[in-house]
């Protein structure tokens, strides 16, 4: 068994890395011809049309990328369990869920006619 790779899997190392490769060039492809913009996942437009780093965004996004790691690194070492699984979208759709509802009472809010900024 070669030390270099994973439980033995050389293939399944390369395919894994060749994959990941693809999808960073794409994204990075969409980026550059304007089909994609990633700078959304981590910014928002305030009220006054100005484009600042939304902090909640920015904390997802990174949850995002550290745990996808984490997800990959569990699949491929074949260490993955439920319970990472579990967290890994639970987190997400909690996530998403919460947005949701601030944004429609926020919304709600913004109808009120006596309300206060």
């Amino acid at each position: 068994m070669n030390p270099n790779t994973i439980g033995g899997y050389w293939a399944a190392d390369y395919i894994y890395v060749l994959t990941l490769l693809i999808v960073i060039m794409c994204l990075y492809r969409g980026q550059r011809e304007k089909h994609i913009n990633l700078w959304d996942c981590v910014t928002s437009t305030d009220k006054e049309g100005k484009k600042r780093t939304d902090s909640r965004k920015l904390i997802e996004m990174g949850a995002f990328v550290v745990m996808t790691i984490g997800f990959a690194y569990f699949v491929v070492d074949e260490q993955l369990t439920e319970f990472y699984s579990l967290i890994y979208v639970g987190a997400f759709v909690t996530a998403r869920t919460l947005r949701d509802r601030e944004q429609r009472l926020n919304k709600m809010v913004n109808k009120m006619p006596d309300a206060k900024p």
